[in-house]
């Protein structure tokens, strides 16, 4: 029987039982091609992390695949964990965040990930800390730094709920250092960095005196002037 073959077997075995016993000797069939994967970025961020996260992607592909779409299970299981370059892209940002804050990061959200997987739920604050043995306040920090990357990488962007977590982080710095000064002053009173005070788009509007479109126009280029930022650490 080939690997492809039992990897299959065991797929239709799972399918039929739902057993957690049955998802772990998948998982452990599987586990040679996850390995290669995790090797390729090994030395990029901490193992613990990679394998856990590399399991999520692998259970996530297990559940998802339909073997009437032509594709081997383990062609399927490789295809989801490319996923983990954008783990280590993500998260670890060598060229702008420190060490000690790349690994955070990459531990919160995978923290975050398997909370979420267990509990079915977005998981509190508080409940994370308990998880990583972090204070709620750490925890506070990384969720504002995890909302904000999700903001800039989704299709809509809010500014007026855009969380700053940390103001020496290097991307807020360089796009800030290339706004004008009345993009930056606007910036500001959307999110209230630097202490600004946050300003509604009525008062944005007469503050500025820009239309509601020109406002409009304004968040959408700062949302694009950060999605530069971070497309230059690809």
């Amino acid at each position: 029987m080939s690997t492809s073959e039992r990897d299959l077997e065991l797929w239709k075995q799972w399918k039929r039982t739902q057993s957690p016993q049955d998802l772990q000797m998948l998982l452990n069939q599987l586990q040679p091609l996850i390995n290669r994967q995790i090797n390729r970025w090994s030395g990029s961020l901490a193992r613990p992390v990679l394998d856990t996260e590399a399991k999520i992607l692998a259970t996530e592909a297990i559940k998802s695949y339909n073997p009437n779409m032509g594709a081997s299970l383990g062609t399927h299981v490789t295809n989801r964990l490319q996923k983990l370059s954008r783990l280590v892209y993500t998260h670890t940002q060598a060229a702008r965040l420190p060490e000690h804050k790349a690994i955070g990061m990459a531990t919160f959200s995978v923290a975050q990930e398997t909370l979420q997987n267990d509990l079915g739920r977005e998981p509190s604050q508080l409940e994370i800390a308990d998880h990583l043995g972090w204070s709620t306040p750490r925890v506070n920090e990384f969720q504002r730094a995890y909302n904000r990357k999700e903001l800039l990488t989704s299709g809509e962007f809010n500014p007026a709920s855009f969380p700053i977590a940390d103001q020496e982080d290097p991307i807020i710095g360089f796009v800030i250092h290339d706004m004008a000064p009345t993009t930056q002053t606007l910036f500001e009173h959307i999110t209230g960095y630097g202490g600004r005070p946050v300003l509604s788009n009525k008062e944005l509007q007469k503050k500025f005196k820009m239309t509601q479109g020109q406002i409009s126009y304004q968040k959408r280029k700062i949302k694009n002037m950060f999605e530069a930022a971070m497309e230059k650490g690809r």
